[in-house]
């Protein structure tokens, strides 16, 4: 005979008062996550998806795997967070809501569990967590009899979807569906065009050997074992429900014609085998043709559907990198939005300082991005007049795929390298940001644009790059690295420094040298998180701001 057990797993409640919200712009805003608990036995973990900011709103699908139960208790319902201002990085708190989250259920004499009609309760609690600009964490607390522990939360939002979309899902270990609406960018309207369904999946998910090569963009799953590395492939739903690899180039459409204002259905999954897709992300994205599709980065994440070993590409961190076997040559690469400005620091044959750079569109969550790259020439000096745009050349292509925000592989005239962030003093990369910190990334003068300055701080030290030419018109790049001083610690001295020698953009590598640690005094001025004076040789002075690409 069944016997019937409540839950219990219950949220403690709210102490505090929500943060007042300054993101009214941030309305549109989609939150997707993960989330994982084990309190005295009781485990579960999940997935959810929700729109706006700083009240979110959307639906969670839980997977309890209850003691003395032989399957997974499976719920998705509706859920609301508060307190999800995302405006600014840094920490955020606020309440949530679950429908369903409570209940009872029997545990038959097989172990098969089943949920008691009608016994389900919505409860609500508080969450404390952290947000960096792409990617956050929260902790909800709960409790399961007497025993307390905490909900884990795991997220990434985007503030400025490419393109409004709004997804409906119910996923559980046997079966999977979901479907979203979608609307156009009103400068897509009116043109010809196709909206795509695929996944980003593990390798070893998916038929169709033969194309798995071109079906790999550089990007690795994870949960896979060190020793035995899982590739993450491009993949659509074949007849049979099951993923079959493609190219970006080969893709078949969901639909195609003119594309029309107005909200569009898209059919994602229905009612697939969870086991066919377990692992993937499945995105939703339109385009003349597949390839500008996934180059042009028009494309979003729409569900994740979970697993051992799981393609969930994740944005690059703000900041410099490197390839550590390849010390002397390095890569400032900064996401804004959906778009990705990089430069590269390296050497010319002569063993001169050089330097080139790629801007454009991010893709697949902002972890794929393909741009011609470009050299330049007769632009401004350190300490002289702005003389005009300078002269650019292309020298190739880059590629750049992300595994996860500080590891990646880039593609380009030089091969293929793996990069991953740089701490440039001890611990750099797990110090947290010094107090009134300005913003890491680029910084220009908008009426000298040509040169520009990427700046990094790891704690209380900025790390400090400037590109731009030497009296001949060649590029050059000068870098500066010290600690901030000052009332408030806004204020930046020291002297910029030369290095020559090192690796080519096609060349093995080879060591580099420091030509002078004296070129020019250099001094910054802070004087908000954006903005900032920068004095050059011979006193000239200049503004400097957050380049907004």
């Amino acid at each position: 005979m069944a016997s019937i057990f409540p839950r219990h797993v219950r949220l403690l409640a709210a102490a505090a008062l929500l943060a007042a919200s300054h993101a009214a712009a941030q309305s549109n805003a989609g939150v997707t996550g993960t989330f994982s608990y084990d309190i005295a036995g009781q485990a579960g973990n999940g997935s959810f998806s929700c729109s706006g900011s700083p009240t979110c709103t959307g639906t969670y699908t839980d997977i309890f795997h209850a003691s003395g139960c032989s399957s997974a208790i499976v719920i998705t319902a509706p859920f609301t967070a508060t307190g999800m201002s995302l405006s600014q990085p840094g920490a955020i708190q606020g309440t949530v809501s679950l429908v369903n989250w409570d209940y009872s259920y029997n545990i038959g004499t097989d172990g098969t569990c089943t949920l008691v009609p009608g016994s389900f309760d919505a409860l609500s609690g508080s969450y404390t967590g952290s947000w960096n600009g792409r990617t956050g964490t929260l902790s909800i607390p709960v409790q399961f009899d007497t025993t307390s522990a905490s909900i884990q939360v795991a997220f990434k939002a985007d503030l400025t979807p490419v393109f409004p979309m709004t997804v409906t899902s119910n996923i559980d270990p046997v079966q999977a569906s979901a479907s979203a609406q979608i609307q156009y960018r009103p400068q897509d309207v009116g043109s010809q065009g196709s909206v795509y369904v695929f996944a980003l999946a593990p390798a070893t998910q998916v038929k169709n050997a033969a194309l798995v090569k071109r079906a790999f963009l550089g990007i690795m799953a994870r949960g896979a074992p060190k020793d035995a590395p899982v590739q993450c492939v491009l993949a659509q739903l074949n007849a049979s429900g099951q993923l079959s690899a493609v190219s970006a180039d080969s893709m078949t459409a969901f639909l195609s014609g003119v594309l029309q204002a107005g909200t569009v259905p898209v059919s994602i999954l229905n009612a697939v085998p969870t086991p066919n897709v377990s692992g993937a992300t499945f995105f939703v994205g339109y385009g003349a043709n597949s390839a500008a599709m996934i180059n042009g980065g028009i494309n979003r994440a729409a569900v994740t559907v979970a697993g051992n070993v799981t393609c969930d590409p994740q944005a690059p961190q703000t900041g410099w990198w490197w390839n550590p076997a390849e010390d002397g040559r390095g890569f400032s690469i900064e996401l804004q939005g959906h778009s990705i400005f990089y430069a590269a620091f390296l050497y010319d044959v002569t063993g001169r300082s050089t330097w080139v750079v790629a801007s454009g569109p991010a893709s697949l969550e902002g972890s794929y991005f393909v741009a011609d790259l470009y050299s330049a020439r007769g632009g401004q000096t350190l300490g002289g007049p702005y003389p005009g745009f300078p002269a650019i050349q292309k020298e190739g292509t880059v590629t750049l795929a992300f595994n996860d925000a500080s590891h990646g592989t880039m593609v380009w005239p030089g091969g293929t390298v793996p990069i991953q962030r740089q701490p440039f003093v001890p611990n750099g990369l797990a110090l947290a940001p010094a107090a009134n910190q300005p913003e890491n990334g680029w910084w220009w003068n908008a009426d000298e644009s040509g040169r520009g300055f990427f700046l990094e701080w790891q704690g209380s030290s900025l790390d400090m790059a400037g590109y731009m030419y030497d009296d001949a018109g060649n590029p050059v790049w000068y870098i500066t690295v010290d600690q901030m001083r000052g009332p408030a610690g806004l204020t930046y001295s020291n002297t910029w420094w030369s290095y020559g020698g090192g690796q080519t953009l096609t060349g093995a590598w080879q060591p580099n040298h420091q030509v002078s640690n004296t070129v020019a005094p250099v001094t910054v001025q802070f004087t908000g998180p954006d903005t900032a004076v920068i004095t050059l040789p011979n006193g000239r002075t200049t503004n400097l701001t957050r380049q907004r690409f």
